[in-house]
């Protein structure tokens, strides 16, 4: 008598067949078709790679402020070449960050000068422009001449214009603000300016940086007004 198909045998050869079927009634088979699945360990976002995600991942943020730039010849500027050759030296770049720091240094300087307080701003000044402000305040203090500034308010901070030349990166900045300005003499005397009367000043001021530099200050090297 054959006993290698026992009793038991059959009923776990049954019970492995009926598992089987209930499996691929569960899961289902592959078609080819299906997602693959992100591992959330080691998923990597690829669209970087391709060019017209980088443009749109990269420079949306910039577009805003670039659009509007416009050379002296009132041509439009290729913003496009500026924004790359900007982020192969510096990816950290950011407009948002870069006018909200050139507000501040507009205010911090402009405050500073009319104190007489040059050197505590030596370090946002270019040579050229830290030689201009010391000379003014100290032919001010020689004529006992006293500055006072008051800041209204700043309307408007824009990019006019942008220059990259090897890794020295310029960016001219447009500040329309409302100021009160009174130069008095010794006895305070008002010499210019009206106490009563809010000046509405735009100024052009030229910010420099080597974008390969650690040091993140933006030195101003040029200063004009419109």
């Amino acid at each position: 008598m054959n006993t290698f198909f026992t009793p038991d045998l059959i009923f776990f050869v049954v019970v492995a067949a009926f598992l089987i079927l209930r499996l691929k009634s569960v899961l289902g088979r592959r078609t080819g078709n299906e997602k693959r699945q992100k591992d959330v360990f080691f998923y990597q976002d690829t669209t970087l790679n391709d060019k017209s995600s980088y443009s749109n991942s990269k420079k949306a943020p910039l577009d805003k402020a670039f659009k509007n730039l416009v050379n002296n010849k009132g041509k439009k500027i290729s913003s496009v070449n500026v924004i790359e050759k900007i982020y192969s030296l510096d990816e950290n770049f950011n407009t948002k960050k870069f006018l909200d720091g050139a507000k501040s240094a507009f205010e911090t300087i402009i405050k500073s000068y009319a104190k007489g307080e040059i050197d505590k701003i030596k370090s946002l000044l270019g040579s050229n422009v830290f030689s201009t402000f010391s000379k003014n305040v100290k032919l001010r203090i020689k004529k006992k001449n006293v500055l006072e500034h008051s800041l209204i308010s700043i309307k408007s901070v824009d990019i006019e214009n942008i220059n990259v030349k090897e890794s020295i990166a310029d960016i001219v900045v447009k500040f329309v603000s409302e100021q009160v300005n009174l130069l008095k003499n010794e006895k305070g005397k008002i010499l210019e300016g009206d106490n009563e009367y809010v000046e509405n000043h735009i100024d052009y001021w030229t910010f420099s940086k080597d974008l390969k530099s650690s040091n993140p200050n933006w030195k101003l090297i040029v200063t004009k007004t419109g």
